[in-house]
């Protein structure tokens, strides 16, 4: 620590602390531009300038400055407030004064430090820039007459989102901020050079004349998409989601956001909602009353208990108090048939990670990995499923120097970086591949083995995955799979990575598996500052294996569920907040699941292709509307709060189950959320003690940050048989969607609007294809007609698709496999 004074102030901070930071610490206001927490020093726009006693005779930068022993420090004198005023007027010699119509008005840095300098007049003259405006890409206007130069959006793509979009060009006066060759923006669009910037250079479109800052009311909640569980800040007026606001001061995210965070909120105002329940008459869905409604619901499920029972499919985006209501729901039905998304996905990961590490969860946080020396990312260097935890892991690399290992069928953003390598391996041998690492652990003496169970066991089933062979099978040279295990051994703290959701639903438990035996045999299980994480696909995965909405003693599971329905043995479905028909694996499962039900009800936010099909149709309402908790990925409980009343007569989900529950006979009434929570903290492990009006603007990680294994027993695991065809298909996420919610928001449609079949350029040139040309994609007896789209990252004979849009109807062709062998032509 280091002591220095500070404006006649002592205090005491940590000794890399600069001069800007000791001041904030100590509450004392020091004007900038071009500083924010997250960014590397800069010191570009000289508005912080200090004095400091022991350098007389010159002015320094503080956001730079590091704090040394007994320094002493002035922030404000005659001098000083000279200095900045000339700054500023610097800064406005060429800017334009266009403050009526910019949208950052009222919230504009460098207007408020012209406010409070009071820099009425300017005494340098200049020509004002006359710049033409970026409007080419439909989310971000790039209006560099505004710009100041404080390089934030360039640091912030560079260091946070590593795409690096941004770059000073030119010298002197005509120096500006350009994108390369100075051209439109066409980046992935995440935004974060908006919540960057000071001034109005850089805006959401979509907010554009919407509303000014202080009409806003501001809502601190989570975001609803992905189990990061980033804190979002919702700007509402006239009940509307107008946008995302910034805030870095709450939750675990640093105020970074996704393109989906950040502009995918525009399906909570979309006018598509459902407003009213909806009964099947005479063939038709018409609008009915709730009363009408549940008591149908109520005859269904009642005709259905001598006829197989209620099958219930959830989502995994209801809170964790509505999951708790949902089990007791289940119970008075009578029913165990209960499963979230993913269904089996779901149930083999976590299946495989108790049988080895006696746990279900993450072990680690989120910001540990920042300090991991070497990180193993599963399936995807992860910026496509969670990207802004993908942004922890750039920091990881680009900061503190971490070896960045990718086990991936296809290359990623982060492959680029330095100390990074992807294991490109053929689809469907991600197993295979940890199997030869852990077989290198053991032949070469590196592996933890004090404590472990089962060690012959795995040793003898290893014979089958040496390197040599591997290497063979998966096309990854065998000095890179030999160079990662030493690597993942050497580490003195190691975070590996695996994310799962229903795209991902191949080889689930033994991925599970064969990802704890690595965490097992490195060292990496239960040592302090590494760790082992599952990274759930919806905002509240890891809150529905928490509470336990998995089948009961002799219940199915999603895939036996949808296997009974289509057979006529299960008398009802209760589809809650998901569209199998568009999302899960094997479509032609789920429409015979749903022709043969006798009675089938939906709860959703839209009519929904699954709720076309519904007998009766529950409207539910959004994130935006509910209170409650959700759990992220790395256990973390954070708060759910409503920013908007709900449309029409859209009830929450907890609404609608304790409604239902009333109706048959049982109690589900609680005062409210708090209440639920009391009661669910005493059923669930890990969630004992937690008081639901204390969670705070960090949320409370359940098992503290670091979670031990209760065992660790090695466990043997077969790995998966290569494809040979000639082209496979593999599906999964696309970095601007979720689930099938996205295809809902304006936002993300705005970059991606449709689907598509993205192939290697190789491939491309072989079939005589160019972007945009209509594929035909056949496999599994299917015929599908794709879009083209053409890149760098998949290798030869792979071919993606990602999974969320219902017309490409692309689980008519995937049934659940790693990949698909499949035809593709022009």
């Amino acid at each position: 620590m280091v002591n220095l004074t500070i404006d006649g102030k002592k205090i005491t901070v940590k000794k890399n602390a600069t001069i800007y930071e000791a001041a904030q610490e100590a509450g004392i206001h020091i004007p900038v531009l071009c500083y924010a927490k997250k960014l590397l020093p800069y010191g570009a726009c000289r508005v912080c300038l200090v004095e400091v006693e022991q350098m007389k005779g010159r002015l320094i930068p503080s956001c730079t400055t590091p704090v040394t022993e007994g320094m002493v420090v002035t922030t404000t004198s005659d001098e000083i407030q000279k200095v900045r005023k000339t700054v500023l007027e610097f800064l406005l010699v060429n800017h334009v004064v266009d403050c009526p119509v910019c949208d950052k008005g009222g919230e504009c840095d460098l207007q408020d430090l012209t406010y409070e300098f009071e820099v009425v007049k300017n005494r340098f003259e200049g020509v004002k820039f006359d710049l033409p405006k970026d409007e080419v890409n439909p989310l971000i206007e790039r209006n560099m007459n505004r710009c100041v130069l404080c390089g934030k959006c360039v640091r912030v793509c560079d260091e946070i989102v590593a795409y690096g979009s941004y770059s000073f060009i030119n010298r002197g006066f005509e120096t500006k901020i350009a994108t390369a060759f100075d051209r439109g923006l066409n980046c992935e669009f995440c935004g974060q050079c908006v919540s960057m910037c000071p001034v109005g250079a850089i805006l959401p479109r979509p907010f554009k004349f919407k509303a000014r800052p202080w009409q806003l009311k501001e809502v601190d909640s989570v975001c609803g998409y992905c189990g990061n569980g980033c804190t979002v800040t919702l700007g509402v007026k006239d009940n509307k989601v107008e946008t995302i606001r910034f805030n870095d001061k709450t939750g675990v995210n640093d105020g970074n956001l996704c393109i989906r965070g950040r502009f995918g909120y525009s399906y909570v105002n979309s006018e598509e909602r459902l407003q009213k329940p909806l009964l099947r008459k005479d063939g038709a869905l018409v609008e009915v009353s709730w009363n009408e409604a549940l008591e149908a619901v109520v005859a269904g499920f009642n005709g259905a208990k001598n006829a197989g029972g209620v099958g219930i499919l959830s989502g995994a985006r209801l809170t964790n108090e509505e999951f708790h209501l949902l089990k007791k729901l289940a119970g008075t039905l009578g029913s165990t048939n209960l499963d979230h998304s993913g269904g089996e996905c779901y149930k083999g990961l976590t299946e495989g990670l108790q049988e080895t590490l006696g746990l279900t969860a993450s072990t680690g946080t989120f910001p540990q990995v920042e300090e991991c020396d070497v990180i193993l990312s599963i399936r995807s260097d992860f910026y496509e499923t969670h990207p802004v935890f993908g942004m922890v892991i750039n920091q990881a690399v680009k900061r503190n120097e971490a070896q960045l290992i990718v086990v991936a069928d296809k290359k990623g953003k982060f492959g680029t970086l330095p100390h990074a390598a992807t294991l490109l391996a053929k689809p469907g041998l991600e197993v295979n591949i940890l199997n030869a690492m852990a077989a290198v652990l053991i032949e070469e003496g590196l592996a933890v083995t004090e404590g472990v169970e089962n060690l012959d066991a795995l040793k003898a089933s290893l014979a089958e995955y040496a390197v040599d062979k591997v290497a063979a099978e998966s096309g990854v040279a065998a000095e890179a799979l030999r160079k990662a295990a030493r690597q993942l051994a050497a580490a003195k703290k190691s975070a590996i990575l695996l994310a799962y959701g229903l795209p991902y639903s191949a080889n689930s438990k033994e991925l599970g598996i064969a990802a704890a035996n690595l965490s097992i045999l490195s060292g990496n299980a239960g040592r302090e500052g590494s760790g082992l994480y599952l990274c759930g696909e919806k905002a509240n995965s890891q809150g529905a294996i928490d509470l336990q909405v998995l089948p009961g003693q002799g219940g199915l599971g999603a895939q036996a569920m949808l296997a009974a329905a289509g057979e006529g043995k299960l008398g009802a479905l209760y589809v809650i907040g998901e569209d199998p028909l568009t999302s899960y694996p094997d479509r032609a499962k789920v429409e015979a699941a749903l022709a043969k039900a006798k009675f089938v009800v939906v709860q959703d936010l839209f009519l929904s292709p699954t709720a076309e099909q519904a007998d009766v149709v529950l409207p539910a309402v959004s994130f935006a509307e509910k209170d409650g908790t959700f759990t992220n990925a790395e256990r973390r409980i954070q708060r759910v709060r409503p920013g908007v009343t709900r449309p029409g007569e859209a009830r929450s989900d907890a609404e609608i189950f304790t409604a239902l529950g009333a109706l048959f006979g049982s109690t589900l009434s609680y005062t409210g959320p708090a209440a639920i929570f009391a009661d669910l903290a005493q059923a669930v492990p890990g969630y004992a003690g937690i008081d639901f009006t204390a969670i705070g603007a960090q949320g409370v990680v359940w098992g503290g940050e670091q979670l031990a294994p209760t065992r660790k027993k090695v466990v043997p695991v077969a790995g998966g048989k290569p494809v040979t065809s000639a082209f496979q298909l593999v599906t999964g996420s696309a970095l601007y969607h979720s689930g099938t919610m996205s295809t809902r928001a304006k936002g993300p449609l705005a970059v991606i609007p449709e689907p598509y079949l993205e192939l290697g350029r190789e491939d491309a040139a072989a079939l005589k294809v160019a972007e945009g040309d209509l594929l035909k994609l056949k496999g599994n007896g299917v015929e599908l007609q794709l879009k083209a789209k053409i890149g760098n990252r998949l290798p030869k004979g792979v071919v993606f698709a990602p999974y969320h849009f219902a017309s490409a109807g692309i689980n008519r062709l995937y049934r659940g496999e790693a990949a698909v062998s499949v035809e593709v032509s022009k």
